[in-house]
């Protein structure tokens, strides 16, 4: 067969040509970078961290002239609709940059991970922004012809890049859809950068060390993978404090890196921390008239500018805005918890799933069918959990007073959601943390750009300046919050190897359906809010008087009851309608996807009884509600599931502590109630503790923690501490793994008041069993 001359098969041809050739230099390059690093690399290490930033900068220009100077030079092509081949390196290797190469260890990290593996290792990873690239115009896709090209557990020069004739389209389907094999046109690309880069980093290694004669340096010409021998690339990515680290630095320097497995059983307990957080959102709001009150007027705020631009300021608008935020604070707290909990189920289903697998998974094959269904099905959940997301975190942009000004803001049809228009008079205004907010609301752009490396990108900018960080409000981060976690998900499920298979067509897709169905119940429970007639209700419960911050007295008691009672009535009043149009109370609605609790009230005040109340772990300063009426029982009964709780081991490395041996392993783990723990801690940690944990409330009345005292105290009690995006902190226990918890940092203040300290306390005492007893003074 012949082609025209100049024609694309001609010039594809020419390229296949190219192959061995460029996996010839792959090789060479790779196993001689190898044997320096092995031969060097404490000189390696010596002599890049002795030199300046600027002495770094000039060596990276020499090994690689041109490099683009910035972070993320993908995200200023992708704006700027930059097209062609000029941009294929900032796109395809976006981590090769003067700004991230310069800084710390990363380009020692690059070398030693990609000297410690062979090129299959990282073929595919470096394929994934091939999409992005080739809708930018930077690379070329090869012409068809009917070939595959093999990488991927290919490790000799012999074997890697080898081309396979293709016979039908069950061969392509087979190879291409494990990640075993490439389009040619994809394979091309891959060679192509994979020989830009290890020519680099010889380059590199050449020039730290000029002044050694490498000549006589022995080169293993059949090398594979490396087995035991000096590393950096696995060396955890942790501040300089060693205490905690952020979520978005590892992601962020996970380039320099070797890739990682699918860590399905870590995600796993993420989600099952945003649940439990759901949940206990969800209690609070009935429990606690402060928290409450916290929330309604956050709803209050994003709801107020879209209504007085269709309705104006009269007293009709006003209670529109009260009744809607009423409705979107219960609402949303159910949202949450039905979202979270589908997501934690189906990753423990998963796990399950590849626990029974009778066959081990490897690169080289497709994935066993039943668990790709079952990965293939939690993909379609994710992205029907981000369409709810998304939206929470567009309303809470639109309507933070340090945006306003750059939208126009419209009602939708039903009077229900807003919608918004960024002004374009204004583009030349918008601060950089609101270009981020917009490319990940905007899903072509959150796509080309990957969502996680956005929220990445906003976490890197808030923390570098603080006037970007002081524009987001505390709702505005918690939303962000939440499209973390999911964004951490779904990256992790795009990098998974063997590929996953997901549907292109998602709106069509048959997974996608039978998950909307499991979150029908999101949107018929706004169709019964919408129903209550809640404009008698809504407005008492605008004006909480909750001195609970104050010294107990007669009087602060009584308005600490009749808050309750508002509280109280007001749920009373939306069961009483919501119960005709379902045959349930809320919380008996809810059913299933909540645990039992108690409803805790102020006692009445004793004056000649009175006494500091003990804030044990079996002693409440509240007595339980008491209420005789049909509703009330119901919705406090106990018949909902309970979460059983296993006992965890001790980890004595940070802190002391015991574990009281009232129960065996076998009875704690059929109990709700956590192990009781005696902590022995350093002074300083011990009076951050006691701040939620006091002696009695007095003790606890007034006070405040600083929240780096806070993670110090966390970090010593053993808990492994990371920085998510958005205000969010997570805390995983190493005594007790599977029983972690995410709590948010004050924003934008960084102290945490008396409520936070309040509400925060009652949730890790019922995750943990904590209370005063169980921290003592070393």
């Amino acid at each position: 067969m012949t082609f025209a001359e100049g024609s694309e098969f001609q010039k594809t041809l020419r390229r296949v040509e190219d192959v061995q050739e460029l996996v010839d230099q792959i090789f060479r390059d790779w196993q001689k970078v190898r044997a320096i690093f092995n031969a060097y690399s404490e000189a390696l290490h010596k002599r890049w961290t002795k030199r300046n930033i600027t002495k770094r900068k000039s060596l990276l220009l020499e090994a690689w002239p041109g490099m683009n100077p910035m972070h993320r030079p993908d995200f200023e092509v992708i704006r700027r609709g930059l097209r062609g081949p000029d941009h294929r390196d900032a796109l395809m290797m976006p981590y090769i940059n003067l700004e991230d190469l310069s800084s710390g260890k990363n380009l020692l990290n690059l070398i030693a991970s990609r000297t410690k593996m062979c090129p299959e290792h990282f073929a595919w990873i470096d394929s994934i922004p091939f999409k992005t690239a080739t809708t930018m115009n930077a690379v070329r896709p090869a012409a068809q012809l009917p070939k595959i090209m093999l990488l991927t557990g290919q490790k000799t020069r012999d074997t890697y890049g080898r081309l396979q004739e293709v016979e039908d389209e069950v061969d392509v389907e087979h190879t291409v859809w494990t990640g075993f094999g490439f389009q040619l046109g994809q394979g091309l690309v891959i060679l192509e950068i994979q020989q830009k880069l290890y020519h680099f980093l010889l380059r590199c290694t050449e020039r730290l060390l000029c002044d050694i004669d490498l000549s006589d340096l022995v080169i293993d010409g059949n090398a594979t993978d490396a087995e035991q021998r000096p590393d950096l690339a696995d060396a955890t990515v942790t501040p300089d404090s060693g205490e905690w680290h952020s979520v978005s630095d590892i992601n962020t320097q996970a380039s320099y890196h070797l890739p990682q497995p699918f860590p399905l059983e870590s995600l796993r307990r993420l989600a099952g921390a945003k649940r439990d957080a759901a949940e206990d959102s969800f209690w609070a709001l009935h429990q606690d008239p402060v928290y409450f009150q916290e929330q309604l007027t956050m709803q209050i705020e994003r709801n107020k500018e879209p209504c007085r631009k269709v309705l104006g300021t009269s007293y009709e608008a006003e209670e529109n805005v009260l009744i809607q935020a009423c409705i979107n604070v219960i609402h949303d707290s159910c949202r949450d918890i039905i979202m979270w909990e589908a997501i934690a189920i189906d990753m423990t289903e998963l796990e399950a799933t590849k626990a029974s697998l009778d066959v081990e998974i490897e690169l080289s094959k497709r994935l066993p069918p039943r668990y790709e269904m079952a990965l293939e099905s939690f993909i379609a959940l994710t992205y029907l959990a981000w369409s709810y997301a998304i939206r929470g975190m567009v309303l809470a942009l639109m309507s933070s007073p340090n945006f306003l000004d750059f939208f126009d803001v419209v009602l939708a049809g039903n009077g229900e959601y807003a919608d918004f228009e960024p002004k374009e008079s204004t583009r030349n205004r918008w601060p950089p943390i609101l270009k981020l907010l917009l490319d990940l609301q905007n899903p072509e752009m959150s796509i080309m750009m990957g969502a996680l490396n956005i929220l990445d990108e906003m976490e890197r900018l808030m923390t570098s300046d603080e006037s970007q960080r002081a524009m987001i409000n505390a709702e505005l981060a918690t939303e962000i919050s939440k499209l973390a976690a999911l964004a951490q998900i779904q990256d992790a499920l795009v990098a998974h190897q063997p590929i996953i298979q997901a549907t292109e067509n998602v709106d069509d897709d048959p997974m996608i359906l039978h998950h909307m169905k499991r979150f029908e119940a999101i949107d018929e429970l706004r169709t019964y809010l919408t129903k209550i007639p809640l404009r008698a209700h809504s407005r008492p419960i605008t004006a909480f008087n909750y001195p609970m911050g104050k010294k107990r007295t007669l009087q602060h008691v009584e308005q600490m009851r009749r808050a309750e009672a508002k509280l109280d009535a007001f749920w009373e009043q939306v069961d009483k309608k919501f119960v005709p149009q379902t045959g349930q109370t809320i919380v008996s609605w809810m059913g299933h996807r909540l645990n039992a609790r108690e409803i805790y009230r102020t006692e009445p005040w004793h004056p000649v009884e009175q006494k500091a109340v003990h804030l044990s772990t079996s002693v409440s300063p509240y007595q339980p509600i008491v209420d005789s009426t049909p509703s009330a029982v119901e919705r406090y009964s106990t018949e909902l599931r309970k979460k059983p709780k296993t006992r965890g081991q001790t980890d004595p490395s940070r802190s002391t502590f015991t574990t009281e041996p009232t129960a065996t392993a076998a009875t704690v783990s059929q109990t709700s109630e956590p192990p009781r723990q005696i902590f022995s801690l350093p002074s300083k940690v011990f009076r951050t503790m006691t701040a939620f944990y006091p002696a009695s409330i007095e003790d606890r009345t007034g006070r405040k923690v600083v929240w780096k005292d806070f993670l110090h105290a966390m970090y010593t009690l053993s808990f492994r501490v990371e920085k998510r995006q958005g205000s969010e902190w997570y805390f995983e226990p190493s005594w007790r793994r599977n029983a972690p918890i995410t709590i948010h940092e004050p924003h934008p203040s960084h102290e945490m008041r008396y409520d936070k300290i309040r509400f925060e306390a009652n949730r890790m005492a019922r995750k943990y069993g904590w209370g005063s007893e169980t921290f003592h003074a070393d």
